[in-house]
């Protein structure tokens, strides 16, 4: 953990640097160093140390590592509670209906992909009812419209980024904007993903490809195919992108440098801890432990780097609709305290409390 600057020269262009770590201040980045620049953004940067003097200047506050909280022996509440719909299905505010991919913002507040409605449902901590955020103007192809949006990703200035499935489009959409604007047609996205620095990624279900999309651009880039059924990637700080596919019943890590693929949970179908079946999302920790959400064996399973199999996190109780059972789970997240929520078929998002108390 960096915990201190380092001196240098100013001018190097805000354009070559990147951002630390927003959690915990940490520069991943070989020969670098997190370092509060003056001239650049409103938060700290990976600044090389080629340019740099070795001398300290005031320190940049770090946060322990992992940030997320969660350490090798955590576990989770068996019991979840109720932080959006649950209210049956339907279409009223304080209800959902199929409800797919959700996003966790860093005040935990629950943003819902609310697919039967067409619409994007914004639950903040503690509400009993959801704020309208995109779509919500009937089934359409018009930029005020949703049709069947998949899942959603949020950026720091609440800027969303939603898979229009149906519309075969992704959409950005502005904080409190009426319409959202299309950054990539053609592409059936069953999912998306945003990383630190703010890359966009989307998993292409019909073409196999997962699609990497930055600001500036008017393409998308590929980078991985022959990937059938992939679906919600989730990115992690090495960098890596991890995604489900489904009709493997795995999961894959993609290193976005060397191209590699290689399989990370499951490779058959089954109800075994070696197994998978069915997996429609999946997210990693900064321990690099892999959760998925394993549908159709209604669990939540964590498999630890280099696992032959993994081990049952919550759910794992068959269908149905107590607090402790996750009914064909679906998507996924952490908040920043390590909390975990899952989003299942009772029309529903779960918060599991994390327990730390073994973690040393």
């Amino acid at each position: 953990m960096n915990i201190s600057g380092v001196c240098g020269y100013l001018w190097v262009t805000c354009s070559e640097l990147n951002a630390c770590d927003r959690k915990t201040n940490n520069c991943y980045e070989p020969g670098h160093v997190c370092v509060d620049h003056p001239r650049c953004f409103s938060h700290p940067v990976c600044y090389p140390l080629s340019k740099s003097q070795q001398r300290f200047c005031p320190p940049i506050p770090g946060l322990p590592k992992p940030g997320d909280g969660i350490c090798a022996t955590a576990t989770w509440a068996q019991n979840g509670t109720i932080v959006a719909g649950g209210n049956d299905s339907g279409s009223e505010l304080n209800q959902l209906a199929l409800p797919n991919g959700i996003f966790v913002d860093d005040n935990q507040a629950v943003y819902v992909a609310d697919f039967g409605n067409n619409r994007i449902v914004k639950w903040d901590r503690g509400a009993s009812t959801g704020q309208l955020v995109a779509g919500g103007n009937g089934v359409g192809h018009n930029d005020n419209q949703l049709y069947d949006p998949d899942d959603v990703a949020v950026d720091r200035n609440g800027t969303m980024y939603i898979s229009d499935f149906m519309n075969r489009r992704v959409q950005q959409w502005f904080r409190n904007a009426p319409s959202g604007r299309s950054i990539l047609t053609n592409i059936t996205a069953t999912g998306v993903a945003q990383d630190e620095r703010g890359s966009i990624y989307v998993a292409d279900m019909d073409k196999g490809e997962l699609i990497k999309w930055s600001t500036g651009q008017t393409t998308g880039k590929l980078i991985a195919s022959g990937l059938p059924g992939v679906v919600r990637p989730c990115t992690d700080r090495c960098p890596s992108i991890y995604a489900a596919e489904i009709v493997k019943h795995q999961v894959l890590k993609i290193d976005l440098e060397t191209k590699e693929i290689v399989r990370v949970a499951g490779g058959s179908p089954g109800h075994g801890l070696d197994e998978l079946l069915f997996p429609n999302s999946a997210i990693v920790d900064q321990l690099g432990n892999v959760y998925v959400a394993d549908t159709d064996n209604h669990r939540i399973v964590r498999w630890a780097p280099g696992a032959r199999s993994g081990s049952v996190v919550v759910g794992g109780r068959g269908a149905g609709s107590q607090l402790d059972q996750t009914s064909r789970p679906i998507d996924l997240s952490f908040d920043l305290d390590g909390n975990l929520y899952v989003v299942d078929a009772n029309y529903r998002v779960l918060k599991f409390l994390i327990d730390r108390s073994s973690c040393q």
